[in-house]
């Protein structure tokens, strides 16, 4: 940095105008400092922000966004809508020479998603060549020193930042707005030397369909007695969960997200949020510990950097109220992809207002009043504003780019360093995932998970040996020392998160999200971690398809054709048969035929022309075999019923149902949501429920209130403790019900199951799982456990655990329980364990004429427990089947 950008940088002004809202007026800040003048810091210079500055390099007049909008940004009661801020973007990007206008495709719901990449017109004129460097200093294998210097000196950083993930929290696609404008319209030496030293990728809302839910909703609402938030998921499946998705990238808008950052691969990820009213007025990094070890020490170190840049931005600013080290730590990858790809991730939460843009007003200041080491200004205002929010994000981002602009070398320098560190790893060495699993499916989802994340994988060309185990041709070989192998190893290896305590034998400090991630436990595949060297002949792959299987040869008139129960990946098939009334049975127990054993829970359809076309169609796209046997076997079984339909039970923004539609979708699962009016005949509707975590007595009686939401909600409106009493009606009647998570605890006020909590009611510190892997015990012969391993591990995330306390009250059975002793925790962080011993999770009731399953655990957690999930179909296809004896089984129901 020179003498003079440092003396720049030192005299910071506040940029004032006046922005009205409504009748009243109220000053509003605009963010950075003004030209390298004499001028003191915080002088009051002043700008026009209805006009473009003076001077300003531009293709055509580019409105200021007071005027295109009609209203200025931050106005009480104004939220700009994504139908109008795409063609603002759009025309900023083709008006000015500094803004390149990028559609990267169409969401969920068809909206655009889109990417606004600014910087100074000779550095967009140069942008595949600065790309390119960023890629050759991120894999900088073959690259010597002297080059790698040589790139930072001549390439330039790229700062990524990301606004609108979570469309509640409104400010900072605003701020977007006026981030774009002034840095195309604004001639100033502080903008320009931005530019000149940086490249901008600008991301106004990564969630586009959420931000016209919740805004285009708040504009239709104005005026009205209703609420002014929208009340649903504001992502199709995911709702909040929208960036707990960068581990299995299940969403369009993640994989997009992911190319960015794959292209690009930005020195910095700004994750642009909003916290609740009484937060600090905005957070940045240093976060809490811990971090996880995957992450490498430079990353975390250039995180601190950016974020107390970003407070000291706010400091001289005069901005109180901020804070850092609290609530948000560093560890999970389902919210941070960047990290393990050479990105320091820095989150800002910003305090919301009320009622998402009208002003937050107490009594006294807002928020914490106590100072602490890192909270050292406490807020001094009774308000708090979305234009306050808008002012306070953007000093932040503006902080942010000073921080890498004016010092460019040492962050594209440090990026060689990440690469380097990454690619002469000394152990360990690689993973191995063998060929000819149980499940096709579970390798296939979590190798292209890989391949979505830039991890190099290989598959050996003939059998090799590796740590003294013989592995087969076909195996899978992911070697550590490249450049995002640490992306793969945090999501192979087991977690162990640190025992952190709020202070010396106090309660547990909550992490902010889950601790765990272990995909071959989530998943049900094996992947070995080899620690030492190995010769092996192998090719890297550039594509990932299921494996290579067989048409299935014709089966006789006496057979059938057949598939195992072992990949969760089966149901896709099964839906397939369901959608072309192709009948399919399943057997109850194991049989044998032609020397070979298949386990109860196998498909068999009966031979037809049709049949077997459709399997070799799904048997090639899911890489799940599909045999012929000579003769139907004289077990016990049962024939699917046609056309099963599923009943989802899905209160307003429910994220677990959010993310069971996305399942059911992906497999062509004929379901629906459980409507206000389908509680009336239910029977008549719907086979098999499914009431997962979060269903409670109170969303389904009381629901959405009418007076607050349109006539449109009514489908979400309660049912009353008529509908309660018909949903008892459906089961005992005949009908299926599956629960899991809190939804159990539902079901058993519903039908008064006699289970009692096996854990603990007191603090935290007697016992505590937020988000791991736990010991289980399956009975495999259960028609719910049909297919899962013996001994699957099962996710566990605030749940419960039960004693049953009779046997009496209705039949039940016990699908799956913890062991009776010994060490719980399979991965991640547990306290308590031995609350668990001997407690049954799993059960399956016959209540009447019905058939419930409960589970204690959520079985459906983000869609990453697959594994265990596929107990959600085993028990909804089950119930409405029909029951065969064993003759009529032979005979497949004729």
């Amino acid at each position: 940095m020179t003498s003079s950008e440092s003396s720049s940088l030192s005299r910071r002004t506040l940029l004032r105008t006046t922005a009205v809202a409504g009748a009243a007026a109220a000053a509003t800040t605009v963010i950075g400092p003004g030209t390298a003048s004499a001028a003191p810091a915080m002088s009051p210079t002043r700008t026009d922000h209805d006009q473009p500055a003076a001077g300003t390099r531009q293709q055509g007049s580019i409105p200021a966004p007071a005027k295109y909008f009609g209203t200025p940004i931050g106005t009480e009661g104004f939220l700009a809508q994504w139908d109008k801020m795409v063609p603002y973007f759009q025309l900023i990007g083709a008006r000015s020479d500094r803004v390149k206008y990028e559609e990267i495709g169409k969401t969920t719901q068809g909206h655009p998603y889109v990417l606004l990449t600014i910087s100074s017109p000779k550095n967009l004129a140069n942008l595949d060549k600065l790309v390119a460097t960023n890629a050759r200093l991120a894999d900088p294998r073959g690259l010597s020193e002297a080059n790698a210097k040589k790139l930072a000196a001549e390439g330039k950083p790229f700062y990524f930042v990301q606004a609108g993930i979570h469309s509640t929290e409104v400010g900072n696609s605003q701020a977007a707005i006026e981030w774009a404008y002034r840095l195309a319209t604004e001639k100033s030496d502080y903008i320009e030397k931005i530019l000149d030293n940086l490249v901008i990728l600008l991301q106004p809302c990564q969630n586009p369909d959420g931000i016209v839910l919740v805004n285009d909703y708040f504009a239709a609402t104005a005026g009205s007695d209703y609420s002014r938030t929208y009340p649903d998921l504001y992502n199709k499946y995911t709702g909040h969960d929208d960036n707990r998705d960068w581990i299995m990238l299940t969403q369009i808008e993640s994989r997009y997200n992911v190319s960015i950052l794959n292209k690009y691969r930005p020195q910095v990820f700004q994750d642009s949020h909003g916290a609740g009213a009484n937060a600090p007025r905005l957070f940045t990094p240093p976060y809490l510990s811990p971090y996880d070890p995957n992450i490498d020490t430079i990353l975390v170190q250039q995180t601190d950097t950016v974020g107390l840049a970003m407070q000291r931005g706010m400091t001289v600013a005069g901005m109180k109220g901020n804070g850092w080290g609290s609530t948000y730590d560093y560890w999970s990858p389902s919210r941070q992809y960047c990290v393990y790809h050479g990105s320091a991730r820095i989150l800002t939460e910003a305090a919301a207002a009320s009622n998402l843009a009208y002003p937050n007003v107490g009594t006294k200041p807002l928020g914490q009043q106590s100072t602490d080491i890192n909270f050292i200004e406490p807020y001094d205002s009774n308000t708090w504003t979305l234009r306050n929010i808008i002012d306070w994000v953007s000093q932040a981002f503006y902080s942010g780019l000073e921080a890498v602009a004016y010092d460019t070398y040492n962050w594209l320098y440090n990026s060689y360093r990440v690469g380097t560190k990454a690619v002469t790893r000394t152990g360990p060495y690689a993973y191995v995932i063998p060929a000819g699993q149980r499940d096709p499916q579970a390798v296939h989802d979590a190798l292209e998970i890989f391949h979505l994340g830039a991890v190099e994988i290989r598959q050996a060309q003939g059998a090799f040996t590796a740590d003294g185990k013989q592995y087969p041709a076909g195996s899978y070989v992911i070697y550590l020392q490249q450049p995002y192998a640490a992306f793969a190893k945090t999501l192979l290896e087991v977690q162990s998160y640190p025992q952190l305590l709020q202070y010396p034998g106090g309660p547990p400090q909550r992490p902010y999200d889950t601790t765990a991630q272990t995909l071959p436990m989530l998943l049900g595949l094996e992947a070995d971690l080899i620690t030492t060297a190995f010769s092996a002949d192998t090719q890297l792959l550039s594509s990932i398809k299921p494996p290579v299987v067989a048409k299935p040869s014709a089966a006789p008139s006496s057979g059938a054709y057949v598939i195992g129960p072992e990949s969760y990946g089966v149901f896709r098939i099964v839906a397939a048969l369901q959608k072309e009334n192709i009948p399919t049975f399943r057997a109850a127990a194991q049989f044998t035929d032609g020397g070979r054993t298949f386990p109860a829970g196998t498909f068999l359809v009966p031979p037809s022309s049709a049949a077997r076309e459709l399997l070799h169609t799904q048997s090639k796209n899911t890489g799940i075999p599909v045999s012929a046997i000579r003769a139907v076997p004289a077990v016990a079984g049962v024939q699917l019923k046609p056309g099963t339909k599923i009943g989802l039970l899905k209160p307003p923004d429910n994220m677990p149902s959010g993310w069971l539609m996305w399942t059911f979708d992906q497999y062509g699962v004929n379901y629906s949501v459980v409507e206000a009016g389908d509680y009336a005949d239910l029977a008549d509707t719907y086979d098999a429920i499914i009431m997962p975590d979060g269903v409670s007595k109170n969303s389904i009686v009381n629901g959405l209130s009418s007076a607050k939401y349109p006539p449109e909600w009514a489908w979400a409106f309660g049912v009353g403790t008529t509908g309660w009493n018909q949903l008892h009606d459906f089961v005992t009647g005949g009908g299926t019900l599956v629960t899991f998570g809190s939804g159990t605890a539902t079901a058993q006020s519903l039908f008064s199951l006699p289970i009692t909590s096996s854990l603990p009611s007191g603090s935290n510190s007697d016992f505590y799982c937020p988000g791991s892997l736990l010991s289980q015990e399956f009975d495999t012969n259960n028609p719910a456990a049909w297919g899962v391993p013996a001994d699957n591990p099962v996710w566990f995330v605030s749940d419960d655990a039960y004693r049953l306390t009779s046997t009496s009250t209705y039949p039940v059975d016990v699908v799956a329980k913890y062991p009776d002793s010994g060490d719980q925790l399979k991965s991640g962080w547990l306290i308590g364990g031995e609350h668990l011993n001997g407690a049954v999770n799993g059960l399956s009731w016959t209540i009447g004429n019905g058939y419930v399953v409960t589970f204690g655990n959520e079985i459906g957690f983000r869609t990453w427990n697959r594994s265990e999930q596929r107990m959600l179909f085993n028990a909804a296809y089950y119930g409405p089947s029909s029951k065969l004896t064993a003759a009529q089984f032979q005979r497949l129901g004729k």
